[in-house]
């Protein structure tokens, strides 16, 4: 992946807090175990993130540092299976209307430094916002590991397993752009961490949105969602900034049909071998892509 590695990712000085006592998290790298093929400007594998308090998480080997260690969750995060069919999915450009539309607002001026993705998943969005601002660095937050794993192979990305649930491990006004792509929201803590002049895009399904797979599990959007998000994000950020629709119809095979089924809340209880059959017997070879994007923007003052 090209791009220069930002001043504040070399120095580690990501503003992330320790979820037990709230002080700043410092990132322990590995001296020793850098390959020969890797470049030399990226860094060592995280080694643990650690505070002032003695509180330390230390690092899984693929790199994103989980920091519910002692908590848990009650929500259960994207099983490995979910995770390679929205890998494929992202891989196959099916959704490539939804990160042009996060690249297209996160590129104007002034570009961020700090960009925080909420239900990052594999990454995929975040790493190609990364790519258009060489600048910037990512913070990826997400429940599944499958998916952590993923996401913490940028350079300038560090990976964080935490329930969105709760009260973001993120300083106070310390981020850029925050993005939120079908995942939980917390409008009071987007508002939190924005900066001043920051802004957070919220990507949500219009009703029309994968209609074809509707019959074969894939759950509806009702006609009211949006008018509910903006109910809640207006109490914590005013108005939206810019509201924008994006999607297309795009060509599917049956595999594909199924995934788009098995990324989603569907792949935790059915069973893909029978989607596929099912896709593939009803003849699904289209799907429309149809999702809104909304943006917000903190105020200085706010």
């Amino acid at each position: 992946m090209t791009g220069e590695i930002s001043e504040a990712a070399e120095a580690d000085s990501w503003p992330v807090r320790c979820p037990h006592c709230g002080r700043a998290l410092h990132v322990e790298r590995r001296a020793s175990d850098r390959h020969a093929d890797q470049p030399a400007d990226r860094p060592a594998t995280i080694r643990a993130l650690s505070c002032d308090a003695g509180h330390r998480f230390d690092a899984a080997r693929q790199g994103y540092v989980n920091l519910l260690v002692g908590r848990g969750s009650s929500a259960t995060p994207d099983a490995a299976a979910m995770i390679m069919a929205r890998e494929r999915i992202q891989d196959a450009g099916i959704l490539r209307r939804v990160t042009e539309a996060l690249t297209a607002i996160a590129t104007r001026a002034p570009e961020p430094r700090r960009v925080l993705d909420c239900g990052a998943g594999t990454g995929h969005h975040l790493h190609a916002l990364l790519e258009a601002l060489p600048a910037a660095s990512g913070i990826a937050v997400d429940l599944s590991p499958a998916g952590l794993k993923r996401a913490a192979k940028h350079p300038r990305t560090l990976a964080l397993t935490w329930d969105l649930w709760r009260p973001l491990p993120v300083a106070d006004a310390s981020i850029d752009l925050l993005v939120d792509v079908f995942a939980p929201r917390s409008p009071e803590e987007y508002a939190r961490v924005l900066a001043p002049g920051g802004r957070a895009i919220v990507v949500t399904p219009r009703p029309g949105h994968l209609q074809e797979l509707a019959a074969h599990g894939l759950l509806g959007m009702r006609e009211d969602k949006h008018r509910e998000l903006l109910a809640r994000m207006g109490a914590a950020l005013g108005d939206p900034e810019e509201h924008r629709a994006a999607g297309e119809t795009v060509d599917l095979d049956a595999e594909q049909a199924a995934d788009l089924i098995m990324m989603g809340p569907a792949g935790h209880h059915r069973d893909r071998e029978q989607i596929l059959n099912d896709v593939d017997h009803a003849g699904i070879r289209r799907a429309t892509v149809d999702v809104d994007v909304t943006t917000w923007k903190r105020h200085a003052g706010d």
